[in-house]
């Protein structure tokens, strides 16, 4: 299966950014998360956050929701004390808060994420 979906990824400090391009496949999201926990692994913090900016073409399949969620308490796991994703549509917003169910705060701004990620402490 062919890899549909782009993640890139940036360190600010102990701030983690991920954004996300095109709709996704199970095979995308998979490779994408690989790219991620290589990241994570390899900055080696003991605490940081994390901020996911979607596109406005950001979907997935029913599928991949549970290793998404999952993704999200790996996160925990390795050092990641606070979260936020920046969405630009209701069915995103949806899909984080009824299919993912990560608990993950939700954002249609960038500034005000980032702002309210400042203000979180480990």
């Amino acid at each position: 299966m062919d890899s549909h979906g782009k993640v890139s990824i940036e360190w600010i400090g102990d701030l983690f950014i991920s954004s996300t391009n095109g709709p996704f496949n199970e095979a995308g999201v998979k490779d994408s998360i690989v790219i991620i926990k290589t990241s994570i692994l390899n900055k080696n913090l003991k605490s940081w956050r994390r901020l996911e900016i979607w596109d406005e073409e950001t979907l997935t399949s029913p599928e991949v929701f549970p290793l998404m969620k999952a993704t999200t308490q790996w996160y925990k796991i390795h050092g990641c004390y606070a979260s936020a994703v920046v969405i630009k549509n209701n069915l995103q917003r949806y899909m984080v808060e009824n299919l993912i169910k990560s608990g993950t705060p939700i954002f249609t701004e960038i500034d005000i994420a980032i702002a309210w990620l400042d203000e979180q402490s480990p």
